[in-house]
């Protein structure tokens, strides 16, 4: 493979791009990693939310959003992580930056957070009649006398 040379702005002649790529390799580590951070407080929120969230469909609900998120991102920052390292040992050179995904996982936690509070809102807002004389049962639509 030819060594790649740059004239630095400095005008101290030429720099070998091999010799910063270390620097390189760690960011994507480092990236990789803030991405598997970021899932993993995700999961966090879903289990916690299924821990103490109480019983109930509403509850899973919520919970299994917050950890399909995270495995979504777990899966996109171990893709994303071999195709920049790819990029790497091939030398392209280009456009790094990732601009839609960021976007698109704030997004989601603006969803995921209003399910959760919709569902929360929803389950408080609705209570059975019930009064002294009689109980309307939820499954039949009978009235039983106490």
């Amino acid at each position: 493979m030819a060594q790649q040379t740059s004239t630095s702005n400095s005008g101290s002649g030429t720099v070998d791009f091999k010799l910063l790529r270390p620097k390189n390799y760690f960011a994507n580590e480092r990236t990789f990693i803030n991405w598997l951070q970021l899932a993993v407080t995700m999961g966090g929120l879903g289990l916690a939310l299924l821990n103490f969230g109480g019983n109930g469909i509403r509850v899973r609900i919520s919970a299994f959003v917050f950890e399909t998120g995270a495995l979504a991102l777990i899966v996109y920052a171990y893709a994303m992580f071999w195709h920049r390292a790819n990029r790497l040992q091939r030398g392209e050179r280009g456009s790094w930056d990732d601009r839609t995904v960021p976007v698109l996982v704030v997004i989601f936690f603006i969803f995921a957070t209003a399910i959760n509070f919709g569902l929360t809102f929803h389950k408080k807002a609705y209570t059975p009649p019930v009064d002294n004389v009689s109980v309307l049962t939820m499954s039949w639509g009978v009235k039983q006398n106490r």
